[in-house]
C-alpha cells in the first residue's frame, strides 16, 4: 500500500518538475542585462555612436558629461547592451534631433534630412567590419 502511494505521489510530481524546469530554462534565455547579438555591431550599438559622433560633443568623456551619465554606461551602450529606457529618455530630451524610434529601431521616418546626411557616413563608418579599430589618444602601445 505505500509503495502505491509513492509511485502515485512520483507520477504527479514528475511532469510537475519538468514543466518547471522547462519555463526556468526559457526565462534564462534572454535577460535583460545581456548583449544584443553582435556585440559592438549590433545595430542600436552602431547608431548610438554615430550619434555621439554627429553631436557637438563627439568625446566619449565630453557626451557622457553633456547627457549626466558614467563613462562605462555609455561604453556598455556603445559594445552592444541593450539601451534602457531612462537612457532613451535622457537622449531623447537633450537631443532632439534623434528620434526614440531610430535610437531603438533604426527607423528614419521622424529625423530630418540634414540629420540623415550627417548621420549617414558615420553610420556607415561604424558599421564597417573590415575596418581597423582606432585606438583612443590616452593610450599608447608599447
Amino acid at each position: 500500500m505505500v509503495s502505491l502511494l509513492i509511485s502515485n505521489f512520483l507520477k504527479l510530481q514528475a511532469p510537475n518538475s519538468f514543466d518547471t524546469k522547462k519555463f526556468e530554462a526559457e526565462s534564462q534565455s534572454r535577460s535583460m542585462g545581456g548583449t544584443e547579438t553582435g556585440g559592438r555591431f549590433a545595430p542600436t550599438a552602431i547608431r548610438m555612436r554615430a550619434i555621439r559622433r554627429a553631436s557637438a560633443y563627439p568625446a566619449p568623456e565630453d557626451f557622457c558629461k553633456f547627457l549626466g551619465i558614467i563613462r562605462s554606461r555609455l561604453s556598455n551602450v556603445e559594445n552592444g547592451h541593450p539601451i534602457g529606457r531612462g537612457l532613451q529618455d535622457i537622449i531623447v530630451e537633450k537631443l532632439p534631433w534623434i528620434s526614440r524610434s531610430f535610437l531603438m529601431d533604426g527607423s528614419e521616418d521622424a529625423l530630418t534630412g540634414f540629420t540623415l546626411q550627417k548621420l549617414a557616413p558615420l553610420l556607415a563608418e561604424e558599421s564597417d567590419t573590415t575596418a581597423p579599430r582606432s585606438r583612443s589618444k590616452g593610450r599608447s602601445r608599447r
